[in-house]
This record gives C-alpha cells, sequence and structure tokens, in this order.
C-alpha cells in the first residue's frame, strides 16, 4: 500500500469511526428527550398536586422540578453542541475524502466562486472557476482568503525567496492536521457564514470619523443622579416633582446626541458575527501550541507575541459589540440608561478601542487572510503524499526537467504521467499528434504544475527542477460577437502580448505554452506565419511548447537547432482508438482525423 492509499484508508476509517460515534450521541440525544418530556410532565403534576395539599411543599416541588428540567436540558445542549462538532468534524474528513479522489460532486465549492479580473492563464489552466485548482484546494474561511488563495495560485511571475518561505510554512502546516481541522471546525461552528473582512475595513472607516463629546458621560451620569435623588426625596414628601423637570432634561439631552450614537451601534451589531469569528480564531491561533514548527511561529508572530496584544485587544472588541447587541432589546435599553448613561458610555468605550486598534486589524486581517491560503495549500499537501516539493535552479537560465508529471484535476485512475526535460535557451519543443491525444492536456498539466510550484505548494510530480521563469499561455482563446474580434485576430492579440512580454522581461525568462498555433486560418497562412513565429522565439529569452496540426512544420527543426519534435500518438484496434498519453521524441507518425469522421458515420 502506497501512501495515497494509506492516507485514503485513514480518512475513510476515521470517518467510519465518526458516523458510529455520531449515531451513539444521536440515541442518546432522543432519551435525554424523553426524560425532558418525563422531568416536565412529572414536574407539573406533582407540582399542581403538591400545591393543592399545601403552598410551601408547591414552592418545593417547583423548585425542584425546575433544578432537575435545568439540569437535564444544560446536559442535553452540552451533548447536542458535542452532535454538531463531531457531525462538522466527519464532514471535514469526507469533503479531504473527496479532493484526494477528485471527486468533484463532492468538494464543496469555494467560498468565493467568481474571481475578479481573471487573466487568460487563468481561464487556461483551469485556476479559478468550477472544476478548478482553487475549487480542489480552497478549505478558506473568509472571502478574502478565498480571493488571496487564487492569487497565490496564480503568481505568474515567481519570487523564489517568498516560494522557500512559504514551502518551509506549508511543510509544517501539512503536517499539523489537528490544527488545520480544528482551525477550520471552529469557524463552522460559529457561524456557516464565510468571515467577510471587507466589512469590518468599510466599518473601520466609517465610524473613525464619528466623533461624540467627552462630557457626554459625566453630563448624562450627573442628571441621572439628580434626577434619582430627588425623586427619593419626593417619595417621602420633601421636595416638589422638580425630579421630572430634570428628568425630562436627561431625556432632551440623551434624544440630542441618540441618532449619532445608535448610528455606530447599528454599523457595529452588523459585524457581530464577523468580529466573534475572527476574534476566535485569533486566540485559537494565539494558544495552539507549535513547539518545533519555527516557520509557523515566526508566521504568527503578531498574535502570539504578549506584548501585541492581538487577542486581547479582540476580546475587548467582541465584548464591546455582544454589549451592543445587549441594548438591541427596547427593554433592556430603556432599563440600561434609565439607570446609567449606557449608551453613551458603551460608544465613548467603542470609539476609544477603535481609536486605539483600527491601523492594526488590517494588518491582523492580511495575516489572518495569508494563513487561511497556506493552510489550505498545506491540506492539499497532506492529502497526496506522493506529490513532490519543486525544486527552483537559479545558477542555469533555462532548465526544466520533471519526472512522472500529471494533471492534478484528473483522477488518479485514469492519470498518465509523462517525463520531460529541456535545458536550452530559447527551446521550442513542437508537439504533433492525433485529435484527442493528449497535446492539451499535457501543455495544461505542465503550466498547472508550475502554478503550484510557484505557490510553494508541491507537486504532481516524482521530481520537479525548473530555471525561474515567467508563465504565458495561449490555450483557450475566445472569439467575441459583441467586441467584433474573431478567433484569428484573438489568437493574433494574445501571440503579440507574448512578444511585448519578451521585449520587456528584462533578465525574467518567459515559459510560453502555445496550443495549435494559429488555428483560425487556412493552412497555407497558417504555416507561413508558425514557422516565422517560431524562428522570432528561438534565441530569445524564452522557451517552452507549441502544439499544431501541421506536419510540415517539424521540418523548421532541421533549420534552427533549439527546435525539436514530440508527438502523441494512438492505435486503431477495429473501430477504437486506444490513446497511450505518451509523449514520445520525434514527429508524429499518424494521423486519425477520417477514422474519427468514419467511426462516427460520416462520408470518408
Amino acid at each position: 500500500m502506497n501512501l495515497y492509499e494509506s492516507r485514503l484508508n485513514y480518512l475513510e476509517r476515521l470517518s467510519g469511526k465518526l458516523q458510529q460515534r455520531i449515531e451513539f450521541l444521536k440515541k442518546k440525544s432522543n432519551k435525554f428527550s424523553y426524560r425532558r418530556l418525563w422531568i416536565f410532565l412529572s414536574g407539573l403534576i406533582f407540582t399542581i398536586v403538591a400545591f393543592s395539599a399545601d403552598s410551601t411543599y408547591g414552592w418545593i416541588i417547583l423548585a425542584l422540578s425546575l433544578l432537575s428540567f435545568g439540569i437535564t436540558v444544560h446536559f442535553h445542549n452540552r451533548l447536542l453542541h458535542s452532535l454538531k462538532r463531531i457531525t462538522y468534524y466527519k464532514k471535514i474528513q469526507l469533503e479531504n475524502t473527496a479532493r484526494m479522489k477528485v471527486d468533484w460532486k463532492n468538494i464543496p465549492d469555494p467560498v468565493l466562486n467568481k474571481i475578479p479580473a481573471e487573466s487568460s492563464v487563468f481561464k487556461d489552466l483551469d485556476i479559478t472557476g468550477s472544476r478548478s485548482l482553487h475549487h480542489l484546494t480552497d478549505s478558506t474561511v473568509s472571502f478574502e482568503g478565498s480571493v488571496m488563495l487564487a492569487e497565490l495560485l496564480s503568481r505568474f511571475s515567481p519570487d523564489v525567496k517568498k516560494i522557500e518561505k512559504n514551502q518551509k510554512i506549508i511543510k509544517e502546516l501539512s503536517a499539523m492536521k489537528r490544527f488545520r481541522d480544528k482551525f477550520i471546525l471552529k469557524a463552522r461552528l460559529i457561524s456557516k457564514q464565510p468571515l467577510n473582512g471587507k466589512n469590518i475595513r468599510d466599518w473601520l472607516k466609517n465610524v473613525k470619523h464619528t466623533s461624540v463629546p467627552e462630557y457626554l458621560v459625566s453630563v448624562s451620569f450627573i442628571l441621572i443622579l439628580s434626577y434619582a435623588a430627588l425623586f427619593i426625596l419626593y417619595s417621602i414628601g420633601i421636595t416638589g416633582s422638580i425630579w421630572f423637570a430634570v428628568f425630562l432634561m436627561y431625556l432632551f439631552f440623551y434624544g440630542k446626541y441618540q441618532k449619532k450614537v445608535s448610528a455606530v451601534f447599528e454599523e457595529s451589531s452588523l459585524l457581530s458575527e464577523h468580529v466573534r469569528k475572527f476574534s476566535l480564531l485569533i486566540r485559537f491561533m494565539e494558544k495552539f501550541p507549535l513547539s518545533g514548527c519555527k516557520g509557523t511561529e515566526d508566521f504568527l508572530f503578531m498574535f502570539r507575541s504578549k506584548g501585541d496584544g492581538a487577542s486581547d485587544e479582540l476580546k475587548k472588541f467582541d465584548r464591546l459589540i455582544s454589549l451592543v447587541l445587549l441594548r438591541e432589546n427596547p427593554v433592556y435599553r430603556i432599563i440600561l440608561n434609565l439607570a446609567f448613561p449606557f449608551d453613551f458610555y458603551l460608544c465613548r468605550k467603542l470609539l476609544k478601542l477603535i481609536s486605539d486598534i483600527e491601523h492594526k486589524i488590517p494588518q491582523w486581517l492580511d495575516k489572518f487572510n495569508e494563513l487561511e491560503c497556506l493552510i489550505s495549500v498545506a491540506n492539499f499537501s497532506y492529502l497526496n503524499p506522493d506529490y513532490s516539493y519543486p525544486e527552483f535552479d537559479t545558477e542555469s537560465n533555462y532548465r526544466f526537467e520533471v519526472k512522472d508529471c500529471g494533471h492534478p484535476l484528473i483522477e488518479r485512475s485514469v492519470k498518465i504521467c509523462n517525463d520531460f526535460s529541456f535545458t536550452k535557451k530559447g527551446e521550442t519543443v513542437i508537439i504533433t499528434g492525433s485529435n484527442m491525444s493528449g497535446k492539451s492536456t499535457f501543455l495544461k498539466t505542465l503550466g498547472i504544475n508550475l502554478c503550484l510550484a510557484n505557490a510553494g505548494a508541491p507537486v504532481n510530480s516524482k521530481s520537479f527542477l525548473t530555471s525561474v521563469y515567467n508563465l504565458f499561455t495561449c490555450i483557450k482563446v475566445n472569439d467575441s460577437v459583441t467586441d467584433g474580434i474573431s478567433y484569428f485576430y484573438a489568437e493574433v492579440k494574445r501571440l503579440s502580448e507574448l512578444m511585448d512580454d519578451i521585449r520587456n522581461s528584462g533578465e525574467r525568462k518567459i515559459f510560453f505554452l502555445i496550443d495549435e498555433i494559429f488555428k483560425g486560418t487556412n493552412n497555407r497562412e497558417r504555416l507561413t506565419g508558425s514557422r516565422e513565429f517560431i524562428k522570432y522565439l528561438s534565441g530569445q529569452n524564452c522557451a517552452g511548447f507549441i502544439t499544431t496540426h501541421d506536419l510540415e512544420l517539424v521540418n523548421i527543426s532541421d533549420e534552427i537547432n533549439t527546435v525539436s519534435n514530440y508527438h502523441f500518438r494512438e492505435e486503431i484496434s477495429g473501430d477504437k482508438m486506444i490513446f497511450d498519453y505518451k509523449i514520445h521524441k520525434g514527429p508524429c507518425p499518424t494521423t486519425n482525423a477520417l477514422k474519427i469522421m468514419e467511426i462516427a458515420g460520416l462520408p470518408v
């Protein structure tokens, strides 16, 4: 049994054990439900009987009945919380199992389905959207974390130092299953809704301009004490009804500033769920033991440093928001503000705390979102223990070597892996092959694994060694009816962007992936244009792959030593075509278009 199968079996066994525990707790919960009903009914009956005999006994029986019922409800609620917790925990394991199997039906949708400002590379390599790399890896708990994960997976201009730093933390987090699972579990238990850090940021910007006079609390407190004292004197007949005039003065004073204060509270109450989730998760990160995980501990320094006070400040923030929610009850609001200048005091405390931490919260949110991304990638690493971490060759200018490289979005049962390598400057690999033989998938495989490598993630390859390249793709080119752009012109524009990138790349090298070059025009002009484009690429600050159906194009390798030919092929057995999806050296010796038409019943 290999590492992958062993881990998959572990998760499936764990899910089975959790299901047994869930069934046990459900049975126990049903017993509690019957017990609660029995205690309630028997307590009601005994209380009625006791009151009919003697009121003293009645009160005693009532107190005992309520106590018994309260204790039962308390323990039942604890059991229900445990049941909820284990149910959510099992769901996390099932989601991870689905991710291991690439079972799209059971992989939850990413937190944010639509990522703004998608580039062509996003679409070409299925980085975002449904059944994408982002979809497969996203276990973030906030909208911003989900967007940041998409950005992390689409670093087409790599930074080796940043990659190495990410790799170190990802490797540590990958071994910390308990930390990752508890982080996600806590977030889901607090609220099903993803954390929205943007709302918190926007609220801080709006509320920091609110100013409430400092004298509100002291003046209100004096007025409350005055009318309370005067009312007591009035009650014992010492003074007249002057207390009422002072009371009206307080109401006028309260009403004058109430609108401004209420505006602060209304916006604050809307954030209660997000603030509480953020606060509790920060506290979890602060307290979780990270011994031996130096990279992660350094990364979370701002949360774990005792002098910084992120957890303490957010705890205060959470408490104040809870008090804001308390005053939403009109009865509580009246009682609290009649006895104490509650609204003014709470508003002052809230604005003071915001003033103290407004510049810190954006930093905390950014670090929190970055941690979410790294947890998602670390989870991907844990679920694919046979994947390897890439190495970057900063000495050699043009190096690319992969062994047993496969596509991470394809199920393992049908996935075919390939080896490939090149080391020449300006090397252009022309790939020919029949329809459906695997040319496009091969390009996408190399591209998506480069994206994983640039994110610091493990790649679907036994070994992956590459120089530092900027990634460029031209695979899924679309025409546009609304813009009046044909397929061919869209492709021309895209390839002209590659030329611009090469001219402006400086010391950066371009790794290009071009599928079916110039397929939007006629054979003669396609061949001429392709030859000239490949000649331009040779010797430039780039290297990459071009697929084509033009078998005549392969002859250019005789003229340019940086051009090499590879192909995918198939075997025909009866009316069936058998593809091996393996890349082979040399031009493709076979074609299959006519055979496909014949099998489909078209006249050939």
